[in-house]
C-alpha cells in the first residue's frame, strides 16, 4: 500500500516470494539493453583471452630445446613412454641403422635390468628450416649396467623435429663419435 502511495508499482504476488527485492522491475528497453551490453562483453573478453594466449605462446626454437630436454629427462629415467612421446612414429636413425622402436625398446629393457643411463648434454643448437627444426648438441653417455656400456661416450648429435600436433618430435638424427 505504501509502494502504491509512492507512485511504485507493486505485485502483492511478488512480495512473498523470495526472488522479491522490493525494487521495481525494469522496463522491456532497459532489459534489452543490459542484454546487449552484456552479449557484447563475451566476445571482447573471449578475444582479449585469444590474444593473452597468442602473446604467451612459446616461441618455436624454445619449443625444440624443451622436446630435446623432455627426451633426455626420459632417457636418463629409462621411462621409454615418455622417451616414444618425443620420436616421430616413422623416426630413422644415423640412415636407417635404428628405427624408433629399437631406442623405445632398449630403453624398456635398461628399464626392467634396473640400469641407469647418465646423459650430460652441452648446450643446444637450433636452427629453423622452414617448418622444421634442427638442433645439434653433444651428449656424454654412461651406464651403471652391463646393456650398453660399449655404446657409452662422447657423441656429436644433429636431430630434426616437426610439430605433431601439439608438440615437436624428433623423426631423424645422426650420431658419432668426435674422433672417429
Amino acid at each position: 500500500m505504501i509502494a502504491a502511495a509512492l507512485g511504485h508499482r507493486h505485485d502483492e504476488a511478488l512480495e512473498h516470494t523470495l526472488a522479491y527485492s522490493g525494487k521495481p522491475r525494469r522496463n522491456e528497453f532497459e532489459a534489452v539493453s543490459m542484454l546487449l551490453r552484456n552479449a557484447l562483453r563475451i566476445p571482447f573478453v573471449a578475444a582479449l583471452c585469444m590474444a593473452a594466449i597468442a602473446c604467451h605462446r612459446t616461441p618455436a626454437e624454445d619449443a625444440v630445446r624443451q622436446a630435446v630436454q623432455a627426451a633426455e629427462q626420459a632417457a636418463e629415467q629409462t621411462d621409454a613412454s615418455a622417451f616414444a612421446d618425443r620420436i616421430a612414429e616413422n623416426f630413422t636413425g644415423n640412415a636407417g641403422e635404428v628405427d624408433r622402436a629399437q631406442l623405445v625398446n632398449l630403453l624398456r629393457l635398461a628399464h626392467l635390468r634396473h640400469e641407469s643411463i647418465h646423459v650430460l648434454m652441452g648446450p643446444v643448437t637450433v636452427e629453423s628450416r622452414g617448418d622444421r627444426f634442427v638442433a645439434s648438441f653433444t651428449v656424454t653417455l654412461t651406464s651403471g649396467g652391463r646393456l650398453l656400456p660399449e655404446d657409452m661416450g662422447v657423441y656429436e648429435v644433429e636431430s630434426a623435429w616437426h610439430r605433431e600436433g601439439d608438440q615437436w618430435v624428433c623423426y631423424s638424427a645422426t650420431w658419432k663419435r668426435p674422433l672417429d
